[in-house]
């Protein structure tokens, strides 16, 4: 196996490449300002979208939310693997990649759990090939031999797989990746048996884990991977991989709710249908979602479970909806799911149906319709009541603005009443909390009560020192104000000694402002994508791409520092006095103890 690649190497390979040529090889630029701009390659749109900063060496979308470095650029346009990205890269820059023994351990948990993985891959289609009433069962379905070779369908056989894999791997690697369980004796088992196998890939190809599903009476019916080092339900999307190797430039995707609707979609010849990994779309599916496409179309089941889905996919996407950004809501006939309305009607019924589906504005109408009937003054204060709290979790001020009116047509409701219930409903949520250190901060870090941040926190903020509510959410609003203001200016003076004091704090978000202050410290002319190729490989990368392309609204020019000093200050603060609280917590203390007070307090003091 290929050793690493050095991070020194990524460093000089970023000086010596220009993204905006690179950019500009596949996609046609024009200056805009300081910048370039371009219809986004990513996504179908008229109007441009995509900006490339030669500063920055960072590319950003404001109607997919797409963004990374030249790199990431590669990897999406081109569907490479990072390691292919930068040989391509280093073959423009005529250098030679370096390769270093690697011996982390994300390393050596990971790459076992690959190969088990893809070993099992392939002995799932071998016993496929052997068993005549699987390759039946397909064929009853509607599925032939190339589509399941596309998507690299198999079959578990009820035993053989523990024993096939067993001169490889040991048996705790099998069960770290999926594949077996241990029974109370502590023998194992193997998870998959007597199932058509799914195998899930991510964007690179690779194999994560499986979906399961019985072709015989039984329950569970489909049984998917367990959580994993290399497969989370959560953030899994089934079929994107095989989506993007079909059409390279897709535009739309439509998320429909099972592994076999997806492939029967593909036989019919539509490859632009994905599916989540058996749990509910919530926000990070969306965030996967849209860095691949700007718009999207939900299918759902026409009765009241479908509908019921429909709506806490609903709530999952309005606070995600902002630019160039589409949600479409289908409802299908009761009764039918894409498979079998596509075998039975074919590929032109299925693509008239698409065209019949909801804007979001008008599926949360129906919806809230539905459950709250306006042909009453009541049903129509109820009506109003639930689209405000549904509304005030947007982002977009204009979509926000629009769904209003909207709102107040259904409700026969002056548009500025439901204007004031929304500013209260705005303002409950964000009781308590902060949206940045002051005024000029305001609209560049994400709302308090956004999901993404307090569930997420980010950059990696440390749940163990902040209290659930209010002050866990505005640290997460000033670690966020803090970290996108370094990363979008690598250029300033950040060596102080109050990022110093911080970045030695305990947590994963002090730990990450420690990493940047050492990378600014090691390089001579710092830029934002230098800075983020070193947390590629770290748990919060996304977010950290997120806050490089966040909008900073902060005035006039020497703003951005003191902006950034001000919540580094007042997150100072804040861990000086948990940590005083700790050790006065603990009674006694000894002359270690005292003296790290005493430096406490100074700092409070100071």
């Amino acid at each position: 196996m290929a050793g690493r690649i050095p991070q020194a190497f990524i460093d000089e390979l970023l000086e010596r490449t220009d993204i905006v040529e690179v950019v500009r090889r596949r996609v046609s630029l024009k200056k805009a300002g300081s910048e370039y701009a371009a219809c986004c390659p990513f996504h179908g749109e008229k109007t441009p979208s995509f900006y490339v900063s030669p500063q920055k060496q960072f590319y950003h979308c404001f109607g997919c939310g797409v963004h990374g470095t030249a790199i990431g650029f590669l990897m999406d346009y081109e569907n490479l693997g990072f390691p292919e990205a930068v040989e391509q890269l280093a073959e423009q820059a005529g250098l030679e990649v370096p390769r270093e023994h690697d011996d982390s351990p994300r390393q050596d948990a990971t790459a076992p759990l690959y190969a088990a993985l893809e070993a099992a891959a392939e002995y799932f289609v071998r016993q496929l090939r052997e068993t005549p009433r699987a390759v039946d069962y397909l064929k009853n379905r509607g599925i032939d031999g190339a589509t399941a070779r596309d998507f690299r369908l198999g079959w578990a056989p009820a035993s053989g797989l523990l024993q096939a894999l067993s001169d490889r791997f040991s048996p705790q690697q099998l069960v770290d990746a999926g594949l077996a369980a241990r029974r109370d004796n502590g023998d194992l088992r193997e998870r998959f048996r007597a199932r058509i196998m799914f195998p899930i890939r991510d964007r690179r190809g690779r194999v994560t884990g499986f979906g399961g599903r019985l072709i015989d009476d039984g329950e569970p019916k489909y049984l998917n991977s367990p959580e994993s080092t290399v497969f989370h339900k959560g953030q899994t999307i089934y079929g994107l991989f095989e989506a993007r190797r079909a059409q390279t430039r897709l535009d739309h995707l439509v998320v429909v709710e099972g592994y076999m609707d997806v492939v029967a979609l593909a036989r019919s010849g539509y490859h632009r249908a994905v599916a989540c990994m058996g749990t509910a779309l919530g926000r990070s599916h969306f965030d996967v979602l849209f860095r691949q496409v700007g718009h999207l179309t939900l299918c759902f089941d026409g009765d009241a479970a479908g509908r019921r889905a429909a709506s806490r996919a609903l709530e999952q996407a309005l606070p995600v909806m902002q630019g160039m950004r589409e949600v479409r809501f289908l409802f299908l006939p009761e009764g039918d799911d894409p498979d079998s309305l596509v075998r039975r009607e074919g590929l032109a019924a299925w693509e008239r149906l698409l065209e019949q589906a909801l804007p979001l504005s008008e599926a949360l109408i129906r919806l809230l319709r539905d459950e709250h009937p306006t042909d009453t003054a009541e049903g129509r204060t109820h009506f109003a009541h639930a689209a405000v709290r549904r509304i005030a979790t947007t982002r977009d001020p204009l979509f926000r603005e629009l769904l209003c009116e909207r709102v107040a047509e259904e409700s026969h409701l002056p548009r500025e009443r439901l204007e004031e219930q929304l500013q209260a409903a705005a303002a409950s949520a964000d009781a308590g909390s902060a949206r940045g250190p002051g005024p000029a901060s305001g609209a560049n870090a994400p709302p308090a009560h956004d999901p993404e941040m307090t569930a997420r926190p980010p950059a990696g903020t440390s749940s163990r020192s902040e209290p659930a509510g209010a002050g866990g959410r505005r640290s997460s609003s000033l670690w966020a104000a803090l970290l996108a203001r370094i990363l979008q200016h690598p250029e300033l003076d950040w060596d102080t000694p109050a990022l110093r004091e911080l970045a030695a704090a305990s947590g994963e978000a002090s730990g990450t402002l420690g990493r940047l202050l050492e990378a600014l410290g090691e390089q001579p002319r710092p830029d934002t994508a230098r800075l983020l190729e070193r947390f590629r490989e770290h748990p919060r990368f996304e977010r950290l791409l997120s806050l490089a392309s966040a909008e900073l609204h902060d005035g006039e020019d020497g703003m951005t520092r003191q902006v950034a000093l001000d919540a580094a200050d007042q997150l100072l603060r804040r861990h000086c006095r948990e940590r005083m609280r700790e050790l006065t917590a603990s009674g006694s203390l000894d002359t270690e103890q005292r003296d790290e007070l005493a430096r406490l307090t100074s700092i409070l003091q100071g």
